[in-house]
């Protein structure tokens, strides 16, 4: 990446709407806008204009008219990239933005990479990875609660909480690196307790925080649920009810839904992806057998699984197969068919203490709102979503932090155990290392590549 070109591209999404936004950040971004700009009031030329006011002109093609607009004026630092920056607001037809585009790529500017503007604003020091990482989940939040947790992220929320824990390291790291320092002086190192209450404070600081991961997971991508178990038991007719609309189709011939059906929906702002899959059973046919595999594979993958047993018929050796093979710390027990159960039945749950149950009607959707709650408890942890929580939302913090936290426990019990202050110097070095990955100081170049090639161009 050239930081010394000037940069453009259309910030608004494919298509036609009411405004367009064409952004232009660098050294040339205010003199290439001018040369296309005419402003209708007194203003002469952009490089006169105040910063962060918005100016009413047209953009002109020499004596040809392009469009009325609005171009504001961010001069640098105090912009998102930290470089002078331009935006245009004009009328958002594609075949306007594209002639704006071509009018200031005639400039001598060029087109910017997939995320090339926050690229700038992450080089420049004006984000961390973590925000970075906050700007592209809000992007493409799908969900209330995704985006509650990506403000918080890009507000800075995760990276205090790791620069909290950094500095606990870092001040024990600098006393042992003085103590090493004046070895030959014969000082004794009398920050020893010193050392282990600032550690222990960090290691608690960061277990409270991989801790946060599976609630962040589920806040910034949602729940996954799969819907498992025998033909007929009413998964598909559940599934319609949650969505309130006849998605999956219905009959009482086993083996009707053959592949997976995935919908989404929303819980209280938390995204829940509904996977509606084929009857499990032991069949030799060909079409309905691969089916069944698909089942398993949705199940494996799934984030929670809603096993749907017939309450009004008792348990196959189908559904005994399947609560033997079902985990009670990701199951919730749905028994469907609630309205047929006679007043004096038996329960058949009373077999099932280790799981959490749930009875429903999908049929007159009883039931449903409870199946809710619990699929929302579950989501998230038993914790509430909080206003100001730090949160780890992604498998690459959560490994960088797995990582930091074996460093600090390896730390500690050298401590304790009072080995060699270079051993203890080397740990500590891991951790600060593991924990600047999360944020971005000490992250490989290639995967800062991979992080913004995923975002759109224009951001």
């Amino acid at each position: 990446m050239n930081l010394s070109d000037t940069i453009v591209a259309i910030a608004t999404a494919p298509g036609t709407a009411g405004i367009g936004v064409i952004r232009i950040s660098g050294k040339g971004a205010i003199a290439a806008a001018n040369s296309i700009f005419h402003a209708s009031g007194i203003l002469v030329s952009l490089a006169e204009a105040k910063s962060h006011h918005l100016y009413h002109g047209w953009i002109q093609d020499e004596e040809q008219t392009i469009d009325e607009v609005l171009i504001v004026l961010m001069k640098a630092p105090h912009s998102y990239t930290t470089e002078d920056v331009i935006e245009i607001q004009c009328h958002g037809s594609p075949v306007v933005l594209q002639t704006i585009l071509e009018l200031l790529l005639a400039q001598g500017i060029r087109l910017a990479e997939p995320g090339e503007f926050t690229q700038r604003a992450f080089f420049y020091g004006r984000l961390d990875l973590t925000q970075v990482e906050a700007v592209s989940d809000l992007i493409h939040a799908r969900a209330k609660l995704g985006v509650f947790a990506a403000v918080n992220q890009l507000k800075g929320q995760l990276y205090r909480a790791i620069e909290a824990v950094k500095e606990q390291v870092f001040h024990v790291a600098s006393l042992l690196e003085a103590s090493i320092d004046f070895s030959e002086e014969d000082e004794t190192f009398t920050e020893h307790d010193e050392c282990i209450r600032c550690l222990t404070q960090a290691r608690v600081d960061l277990e409270s925080l991989l801790a946060s991961a599976g609630q962040g997971k589920i806040m910034r991508s949602g729940l996954g649920v799969a819907l498992i178990g025998r033909p007929n038991v009413g998964k598909s007719s559940l599934l319609n009810a949650l969505l309130q609309e006849a998605r999956a189709i219905v009959t009482d011939i086993p083996g009707t839904t053959r592949d997976v059906i995935e919908e989404s929906m929303q819980i209280k702002g938390m995204a829940i992806r509904l996977m509606d899959t084929a009857g499990i059973r032991h069949t030799d046919h060909l079409v309905e057998n691969e089916g069944v595999q698909r089942s398993r594979n949705a199940w494996k993958t799934a984030d929670l699984v809603l096993l749907v047993l017939d309450s009004a018929s008792p348990f196959t050796p189908q559904d005994e197969e399947l609560i033997e093979e079902m985990d009670s710390e990701k199951t919730i027990m749905v028994f469907n068919k609630k309205d047929l159960l006679t007043a004096h039945q038996e329960l058949p749950c009373s077999q099932l203490k280790q799981f959490q149950s749930v009875y429903v009607s999908a049929k007159y959707k009883e039931g449903l709102e409870q199946l809710k709650e619990v699929l929302f408890d579950k989501g998230m942890h038993g914790h509430a979503a909080l206003e100001e929580q730090a949160l780890i939302t992604n498998l690459r913090q959560q490994d960088a932090a797995k990582k930091a936290l074996t460093a600090l426990q390896n730390a500690l019990e050298g401590l304790e155990s009072r080995v060699g202050e270079e051993c203890l110097a080397v740990d500590l070095g891991s951790c600060l290392r593991a924990l600047g990955d999360i944020v971005g100081k000490t992250t490989a170049d290639d995967l800062l590549n991979k992080i913004f090639s995923e975002f759109c161009i224009g951001k």
